[in-house]
């Protein structure tokens, strides 16, 4: 070879060599960008899960809290954050600078996750058309809300599911640490979505409500988008076309937010069939003044009158009790029932407080001491609304805020009489109070001969469900004898149980009179079964039995409440 080609090749080579060596500035801030976007990828988790505690919480205000509406609502984000990940891989692939793009997404999960408060309350409006117009059979009506779901939800998750192939491919430096980086990403989120997820339902809410929790967490995706895309490599240098419409969007979405209120009263899965028209339903809501309103760790707890002066206590979506006459029938009888069976009331529990009527019952009727078992401090706000503090104040009365199964674990205390007064079972936090699990630690903690009074919401159930119910409470307690809160010609649409723990016979006509003379009120309720009875409508084998294993009436109640509504409205079509 010459020395000129020798010369060349040499000149070539340390070229090569010159290119390829590495900038140790260049590397120190790029490793710095990295870093940064890593930090802000975790409070972007965080933000991710405080909006899913929230949609979830706000969406279960109308679709109800059922397994079928919860699991709804949990597939609906996941199927956001799956095709946001499809995605957002190939954004990334086609990307020369993700931390841009990371914060780009980010910006957009603020927007729309301000725009999720006034969707959200338009979503009851929706809800009536879909119950009283479409009128859908179960599986159709689930359909329907997964859809519902994907309205408030799919735009703003995929942009969350997004950011993840994004932050992964920005964070991985070499294929050979390919796992340990991809691992980072996915743990520092994590850490931040348990911190949003714990902090958004046990301090945000409680504190400032979910309007102003729902802001903060755009206000966080925004702090991370600004942070992002300060340090991308093109700053904030954006076009302005871009620019305009990220402000414009921006600016709806924050005044939207903004303006938008939260409805004390509104048109859900749980007033199902209360109304003829959207009209009748919009005259009514329109009428009722909020008397109580507050957002506590396990649900919104609102007290509203309407223009008769009746009040109606509704938790997480459901009017749970009022001072109309036959509400106030059948919360107290589930105090004066089982101690009017009782040989000696005098300790009594019992589970949920409500509006308070059926512990003042048991205090009134002469009970030495009365322990009532309530999970939602608000509810014990609320019930000032309807008892005063004549249940909280009375010094033979104690309120315990607790779960009432994790109160009769712990309590060293046995009782006369236990009465259960839950809310209603289409729930899936009450339907563990529904069970022989639940039964058979209720017998625990009573005296010999004590009884345990169990309200059952007749019309929630389908004949099958209620011999399951008896079968149930009878598996537990041989001695049972059932009453009805009627609401006329004889019509129980509550019924009560009593079981005894022990051998003891009732006479329901001694039942009948001391009940009658333990209160002042016109109570319309019958006696409809005898242990005898009982045993005999359970005896087949095949009826099923409620357990916490297999909590059939948590799934059975949703369906009925669905399928009795349009068995109705297709009776009165006919007529």
């Amino acid at each position: 070879m010459s020395k000129k080609k020798q010369h060349s090749a040499k000149t070539a080579k340390t070229a090569k060599t010159g290119a390829a060596k590495p900038d140790p500035q260049a590397i120190a801030a790029d490793t710095r960008r990295r870093r940064i976007a890593v930090i802000a990828f975790a409070f972007s988790g965080m933000a991710a899960l405080m909006y899913e505690v929230l949609w979830t919480r706000e969406l279960s205000l109308v679709f109800g809290s059922t397994v079928y509406a919860v699991s709804m609502m949990l597939a609906a984000f996941m199927s956001g954050l799956s095709l946001g990940a499809f995605l957002g891989g190939r954004w990334a692939d086609r990307s020369k600078d993700l931390i841009a793009l990371f914060g780009r997404l980010e910006f957009g999960i603020a927007i729309f996750g301000l725009l999720s408060l006034p969707l959200v309350q338009v979503l009851p409006d929706v809800y009536f058309f879909v119950y009283d117009t479409i009128r859908p059979p179960f599986a159709v009506f689930f359909v329907i809300q997964m859809f519902l779901s994907f309205m408030i939800m799919l735009i703003p998750t995929t942009f969350m599911g997004a950011t993840f192939p994004v932050v992964s491919k920005l964070n991985t430096s070499a294929l050979d640490e390919l796992g340990t980086d991809v691992g980072n990403v996915y743990s520092i989120n994590t850490l931040g979505s348990i911190a949003g997820s714990l902090g958004t339902g046990f301090l945000f809410i409680p504190l400032i409500g979910v309007k102003a929790t729902t802001f903060a967490a755009a206000a966080l995706n925004l702090a991370v988008a600004l942070v992002v895309t300060g340090i991308s490599q093109t700053g904030f240098k954006i076009p302005r076309k871009t620019m305009a419409i990220g402000i414009i969007g921006l600016a709806i979405a924050l005044g939207s937010g903004a303006l938008v209120g939260q409805s004390a009263y509104a048109h859900s899965f749980y007033r199902i069939g209360d109304f003829g028209t959207y009209a009748e339903y919009e005259e009514y809501r329109d009428a009722l003044v909020t008397k109580y309103f507050a957002d506590d760790v396990h649900g919104r707890v609102v007290v509203f009158e309407t223009p008769d002066g009746e009040r109606h206590l509704q938790n997480s979506g459901k009017v749970e009790g009022s001072t109309a006459i036959l509400d106030r029938q059948t919360t107290s009888l589930l105090a004066l029932v089982p101690m009017a069976a009782s040989e000696n009331p005098e300790s009594v529990m019992v589970v949920g407080l409500g509006t308070g009527f059926t512990s003042l019952a048991a205090l009134d009727a002469g009970a030495r001491y009365v322990d009532t078992v309530e999970i939602n401090d608000s509810v014990l706000e609320a019930s000032r609304l309807f008892v005063g503090s004549d249940v909280e104040d009375n010094p033979r009365s104690e309120i315990h805020v607790t779960d009432a199964r994790n109160y009769l674990n712990v309590t060293d205390r046995t009782y006369d009489v236990i009465t259960s007064e839950p809310s209603y079972p289409l729930s899936t936090h009450v339907s563990h109070l529904f069970t022989s699990e639940f039964y058979e630690l209720a017998k625990s903690r009573l005296n010999d001969d004590g009884v345990l009074c169990q309200w059952i919401p007749r019309y929630l159930l389908s004949d099958e469900d209620t011999l399951m119910m008896l079968k149930t409470f009878h598996d537990v307690f041989p001695e049972v004898y059932m009453w009805g809160s009627n609401q006329g010609a004889d019509e129980a649409v509550d019924m009560l149980l009593i079981g005894v723990n022990g051998d003891r016979v009732i006479d329901p006509a001694v039942v009948q009179a001391r009940v009658e003379s333990m209160s002042d009120l016109e109570l319309d309720f019958g006696f409809f079964g005898s242990p005898a009875d009982i045993a005999a409508a359970v005896a087949d084998e095949d009826i099923l039995v409620n357990t916490d294993d297999l909590p059939h009436l948590e799934f059975h109640t949703p369906r009925n409440q669905i399928e009795f509504y349009r068995e109705g409205m297709e009776a009165l079509g006919e007529r």
